[in-house]
């Protein structure tokens, strides 16, 4: 019930910053007075602004992944070993479970 709520808040959430995403994409003052209505520049501009914002993300991104697969790879190699247990013979001695060292 709980988590029905969550989902239900956070759908709504996400609703309202779409409904205000025009109003986000607004530049500054300087920025939307300096082109004019429908000018290639303004196209240009934006462009060039995202593709400027997206180096340090994906920078950012491709160090959190390595952090992540190094963890993944250290977790692995503490995992302990899988020993295959075999069928007891009946001419084996039955001395009692043996000391397995890594």
């Amino acid at each position: 019930m709980k988590s029905m709520r969550t989902r239900a808040a956070i759908v709504l959430v996400l609703a309202t910053l779409a409904g205000w995403a025009p109003r986000a994409l607004a530049q500054c003052a300087m920025c939307g007075n300096s082109f004019g209505q429908n000018d290639p520049t303004t196209t240009a501009f934006n462009t060039s602004v995202l593709f400027l914002m997206a180096a340090p993300y994906s920078i950012f991104f491709a160090g959190a992944a390595c952090v992540v697969l190094l963890y993944r790879r250290a977790m692995a190699g503490r995992r302990a070993t899988i020993i295959p247990l075999s069928r007891r013979r009946t001419d084996a001695p039955a001395d009692g479970p043996k000391e397995v060292t890594p």
